[in-house]
């Protein structure tokens, strides 16, 4: 098995943002991951795959991210709006506090320009790494990285 430039270097506790895309078995596959420096809110950013206003739920990367009843939500001009002007489909930043028990707890929501093109990036900590399997948790997702996987910040 080949050595990754940079993969030996990360470690837990270490921010980095990550961008990528889910595959259909609840993983993250790696397509970049940059050390981050500042210690911020945990973000996942992606596109709304369904929205319940009854349950007050959102589905991101096959995954529900319960809402609270105060969440702030900002459209495109950084205005505040209505969680009921978010639809299926469009692009969404996820913001709030993380912990491994409690998963994140998405405190803002922050509507995002819908590009042809849109990358997915989760934002935190590295709770775990395997080294074996080459696969890192970060926000609670298994991240996986591979030979393709640019890793930057060192």
């Amino acid at each position: 098995m080949s050595q990754f430039i940079g993969f030996d270097c990360l470690k837990a506790g270490q921010r980095v943002k990550v961008k990528g895309k889910p595959s259909e078995d609840s993983t993250f596959v790696a397509g970049e991951i940059s050390i981050k420096n500042r210690a911020d809110q945990a973000k996942i950013e992606g596109v709304i795959q369904r929205l319940d206003h009854q349950k007050n739920t959102l589905r991101i990367f096959n995954r529900d991210f319960a809402l609270p009843g105060d969440i702030q939500v900002k459209g495109l001009q950084h205005n505040l709006i209505d969680l009921k002007e978010l639809k299926t489909g469009d692009v969404v930043k996820l913001k709030g506090k993380y912990s491994a028990s409690n998963g994140l707890m998405p405190e803002k929501i922050i509507l995002k320009e819908t590009m042809g093109f849109n990358v997915d990036e989760l934002h935190g900590a590295i709770d775990k790494i395997d080294r074996a399997q080459k696969t890192l948790e970060v926000t609670g997702f298994t991240v996986v990285v591979n030979e393709k996987t640019a890793i930057e910040g060192f």
